[in-house]
């Protein structure tokens, strides 16, 4: 009898957990489908950016980057400006915290990765690059601020026959690198605008380096009242 009873509760036990595993299946199932339905799902569940503007990078002499918190609206650039909890720091006083992040944002991710939603089946079978329209891709509501960002400047400018976006994505269907097909410097052809990077998977760890970059900025702030005071 004793027998009959312990393998009732054994097979008791072993349904219960069978259960269990099965739901939490489902429940990661379904919680990768609402963040992995498309690319702009994706990067905003990735919350963590980094810009390298292959463009302008070779006229600092440091590693120029823009670190980018989706989720909190933070960011760091290495060109001394940065926002954290909504405070600004570096940059000019009349600019509010806000519009620091959203004029870094759409200029440096740019709309032709803020507004492309491309699904992963996609991704896949076009080999991880994606071609578009730069013209279906613009955020009209930048367009009509005083200062339009560089991507809807260049899809409105005619002379720059600016007629196509291709965006690299990684294995992990992540955006690493934006080109841009207009007439520039060396011609009509495929200009490589900027790489991304995700180093940060935490916000601890994105966190230090905002830390970092404000600190340097008060530090060099701080130098030129010194110098000001000097004369």
């Amino acid at each position: 009898m004793k027998e009959v009873k312990k393998r009732r509760f054994s097979l008791k036990v072993l349904l219960v957990t069978l259960i269990l595993v099965c739901v939490a299946g489902l429940f990661i199932a379904v919680r990768r489908g609402k963040i992995g339905k498309d690319s702009k799902s994706i990067l905003e569940y990735q919350k963590f950016i980094v810009v390298d503007d292959s463009i302008n990078k070779d006229q600092y002499n440091h590693n120029f980057e823009i670190g980018i918190d989706l989720k909190n609206k933070n960011y760091y650039n290495s060109t001394q400006a940065a926002v954290k909890n909504g405070k600004k720091f570096g940059e000019y006083a009349s600019v509010s915290s806000s519009d620091s992040y959203n004029g870094i944002l759409y200029e440096e991710v740019t709309s032709a990765i803020l507004n492309l939603k491309v699904s992963k089946d996609e991704i896949e079978k076009s080999n991880y690059i994606i071609e578009r329209d730069p013209k279906s891709l613009i955020t009209k509501s930048r367009v009509k601020e005083e200062k339009t960002p560089e991507f809807e400047a260049r899809v409105l400018d005619k002379t720059d026959q600016f007629s196509k976006v291709r965006i690299t994505y990684n294995q992990d269907y992540l955006p690493v690198k934006l080109e841009w097909y207009f007439k520039g410097d060396e011609g009509l052809k495929w200009y490589t605008w900027s790489r991304f990077s995700y180093p940060y998977n935490t916000e601890s760890e994105f966190n230090k380096k905002l830390d970092e970059e404000i600190q340097r900025i008060k530090d060099i702030e701080k130098e030129h009242e010194v110098e000001e005071e000097d004369g």
